[in-house]
């Protein structure tokens, strides 16, 4: 069972980096090429889950228990994210608590009405306060950065619940403490709360396991009960509402202020770190407020969604359910919602030693600043950041794509230096891509010599080398394979197979001069395989790794294990140029 909010599904893990290049926290561990949360360090904004393009990485699943809770019988109440009306914009709002109702919650209730009350508490808070900066508590994201990032500013973070948490308590004094609250949100960072507050929310699911539980279980819609069955718990929230647009909190503040109080709303991660980054040095002549969202725009856009709908309708439904609500007097509810938010650890990272960095970065090749890519393939920005990581645990030496292609490259050259046939590599213009000696050599002195002139050969026509031409130019156009097929050319007896790296585009030639003391099967046998037991794993590993930046060589490389690991019995094909 998985206990962390975020979780990473190990066998789904394709080691590709992304979430440690988008996580704003760099709270990935890489240990085997498998990307695993520190969950010390998460803040569970949940970007990671988002773009995981394996979907290794998952939230936990909260359905499970919901109905657990359900089928025990025990008193059930939701706690509704006011976000639904942008989530679940095609239902009716009475529809909508019918549907719940159906699924086995005993009352619906709106947490705008927690909102409400923290609104309340914030502003006879501020009218307090001459100076200073504060920072609204409602976004839980938000609050775990600052806990374990920013922790000289956790006493700036006002000093109540979060909208939430103040609904939940509200709630438990009106329907007894024995209520079990269930949070329906668009928040991951909700279920990290709810763990830490678990005498208050009893567990929080997300909009998408919502609709994924309705699409299993289609909750039939009944409205005929009007007065009570299908209306929010005890009354409909006000403005409330407004909370989870970017801005909507200082909505509903009062509209008049005698303190200078100045009122800002800041969202997005990226946005928010550059707020939060030497905010001591803000100069103003009162107390600043700030509202701080960790999602772009709001929490309507919250990694617990799944609509598409556009972001202006969002916000239209919002604001439309506002102006809609009910505007009478609503009795109050008196609950205490005071707290403080000290008592986390804080992210203490470890001051770096240059030599020990420096050493990393020449284990990875970097021995000069210039080879210092900073190309972000590993997902740190820069490669100091990168070996920071490693020496931390954080990360791994081949996370560093660019150490690893020179790798396979050298492997690559190695084995075409070892390998007794003669290899080539050309391309669809007919130019040589790579050469080996032992495929000069069998050419002849001139060969040799332009072999040394230009190693590799690269770039030079085949026409020049004048063997085996029409065959290359046949596979190229056919596309076809070929193994073992004798050729005699110059009066010298060859064996030449031809195989594919890339179909009409690049291909491979090995060939055998049949002729030489050397060409035995055993011997070669028995060579070639030699070279590949030594070098296999970590071939494999880096071509692995490389995956579609693989270089001309790197598939060259894969290409010649792979014709050296054939069956010996394979019969000889009829000449190329018969085809």
């Amino acid at each position: 069972m998985n206990t962390k909010p975020i979780y990473t599904i190990e066998n789904d893990c394709k080691d590709c980096y992304k979430c440690v290049r988008n996580c704003p926290s760099k709270a990935i561990k890489i240990t085997e090429q498998m990307a695993s949360i520190i969950d010390d360090l998460c803040i569970y904004c949940g970007h990671c889950v988002s773009i995981c393009p394996a979907q290794a990485k998952q939230v936990r699943d909260g359905i499970s228990r919901v109905k657990q809770i359900i089928k025990s019988g025990t008193k059930t109440v939701v706690s509704l994210a006011p976000a639904f009306r942008s989530e679940f914009n095609d239902t009716s709002e009475k529809e909508f608590i019918s549907q719940l109702k159906t699924l086995g919650f005993n009352y619906i209730s709106e947490t705008a009405l927690g909102a409400q009350i923290v609104t309340g508490h914030t502003e006879q808070f501020l009218k307090a306060r001459k100076k200073g900066i504060y920072i609204s508590s409602a976004c839980p994201g938000v609050v775990e950065l600052i806990k374990k990032y920013y922790p000289k500013l956790v006493s700036n973070i006002t000093p109540f619940m979060s909208p939430m948490l103040t609904h939940a308590k509200s709630l438990k004094q009106q329907l007894g403490n024995d209520t079990k609250v269930i949070f329906i949100g668009p928040c991951i960072a909700k279920k990290a709360e709810a763990d830490q507050h678990p005498n208050l929310i009893d567990t929080a699911i997300s909009f998408k396991e919502l609709k994924q539980w309705m699409d299993e279980e289609k909750p039939q819609t009944d409205v005929t009960d009007t007065n009570s069955g299908s209306n929010f718990f005890p009354y409909k929230a006000n403005e409330g509402n407004n909370y989870p647009v970017n801005g909507g909190m200082i909505e509903t503040f009062s509209k008049q202020w005698d303190n200078n109080l100045l009122k800002l709303s800041f969202s997005g991660i990226t946005e928010i770190k550059k707020v939060l980054n030497n905010i001591e040095t803000v100069q103003h002549d009162g107390p600043i407020f700030l509202e701080l969202l960790l999602c772009d725009g709001g929490c309507i856009n919250g990694p617990g969604c799944s609509s598409e709908v556009n972001p202006v309708q969002k916000k239209i439904d919002i604001h439309f359910s506002h102006n809609k609500a009910n505007k009478k007097e609503n009795t109050p509810i008196n609950v205490n919602i005071e707290c403080d938010y000290f008592g986390t650890p804080n992210v203490n990272a470890p001051k770096p030693d240059p030599q020990k960095i420096q050493d990393i970065l020449y284990s990875i090749g970097k021995t000069d600043p210039s080879e210092e890519l900073n190309c972000g393939s590993c997902g740190y920005n820069t490669c100091r950041e990168f070996a920071q990581a490693t020496l931390t645990g954080m990360a791994e030496t081949n996370m560093c794509i660019s150490h690893l292609r020179k790798i396979a490259h050298n492997q690559a050259t190695l084995l075409l230096k070892k390998i007794p046939s003669g290899v080539i590599v050309i391309d669809h213009q007919f130019s040589i891509v790579e050469m080996n000696y032992n495929y000069a050599k069998m050419l002849g002195h001139e060969a040799i010599e332009l072999f040394n002139a230009n190693s590799g050969m690269k770039g030079i026509n085949m026409n020049t080398l004048g063997f085996f031409t029409d065959y290359f130019k046949t596979a190229i156009h056919t596309g076809k394979e070929y193994n073992q097929i004798p050729v005699n050319q110059n009066g010298h007896n060859f064996q030449l197979s031809i195989f594919n790296i890339q179909k009409h585009k690049l291909i491979t030639g090995i060939i055998q001069n049949l002729n030489s003391k050397e060409f035995k099967a055993d011997i070669i046998e028995n060579r070639t395989r030699e070279v590949i037991k030594k070098n296999m794993e970590t071939v494999q590993k880096i071509a692995t790794l490389l995956g579609e930046n693989a270089s001309y060589t790197d598939s060259l490389l894969n290409s010649i294990l792979q014709d050296h690991s054939n069956n010996q019995d394979i019969k000889p094909q009829p000449s190329l140029i018969n085809e």
